[in-house]
């Protein structure tokens, strides 16, 4: 279901951020894998309590791409009761990948 809601907005998203990138006169390093690993917490009724970058791909838009596309994504309702922690909160480890 993440997935799911994540893709309506990860790919807009990204799109824009590297036309804006590619305005300014920046580049990327081509032949290249850039990820971004992101620490989303979750309310128990799956609203989105903050997203945290954990691993950066070396490029701020990328980044900012990915925390953007979980914000936009959000609320996730009815996250699983075996997934929350004793303070009812949710935590999600996801990924961006991007190949250039």
């Amino acid at each position: 279901r993440v997935r799911q809601q994540l893709e309506q907005f990860w790919e807009p998203g990204l799109k824009e951020r590297l036309r804006k990138m590619f305005d300014r006169g920046r580049q990327i390093a081509t032949e290249q894998e850039h990820s971004t690993r992101l620490l989303v917490v979750l309310s128990s009724d799956g609203t989105i309590i903050n997203v945290l970058v954990e691993g950066t791909s070396g490029v701020y838009d990328l980044d900012q791409a990915a925390v953007d596309a979980f914000n936009r994504a959000g609320p996730f309702p009815n996250p699983p009761k075996g997934m929350a922690d004793a303070d009812g909160k949710v935590k999600v480890e996801w990924e961006f990948v991007l190949k250039t």
